[in-house]
């Protein structure tokens, strides 16, 4: 069977691209977590202090998109926790006076009290 120049050259390029995808680094869920959050019931009764200025986020990652951007010594009521893929405790929770609710991460508060951290459903078989 005698190839045409036109079909060895289409041959060799598709031969490059396979190639080159395939030497391509893959994408590792570890690396990208995307914006998953956990289902969220009000299972907490405890509350917190915003240390500082931070976003509330609509997922438990800083990569994740904001809710409302809150202010030191804005108080959040929770709701229930989650520990995320970094190891980093988050909690959802509602800004007090509003009905804005979102996920903080435990290091953007400077207190928290009557909290017995309760982890948001399915999200109870992660370890610290």
């Amino acid at each position: 069977m005698k190839l045409s120049s036109k079909t060895i050259g289409a041959l060799a390029l598709g031969g490059a691209l396979t190639a080159t995808l395939l030497s391509a680094p893959a994408a590792s869920a570890a690396t990208m977590p995307g914006c998953p959050a956990p289902r969220t019931v009000n299972v907490d009764h405890g509350s917190g202090v915003m240390k500082g200025s931070f976003n509330l986020k609509t997922a438990p990652y800083a990569a994740c998109g904001n809710v409302a951007r809150l202010r030191a010594g804005q108080v959040l009521y929770f709701h229930c926790w989650t520990l995320n893929r970094y190891g980093k405790h988050w909690v959802f929770a509602r800004v007090k006076g509003t009905n804005t609710h979102g996920w903080m991460s435990l290091d953007n508060l400077r207190s928290v009290k009557n909290s017995r951290p309760t982890f948001c459903p399915g999200e109870d078989h992660r370890d610290g």
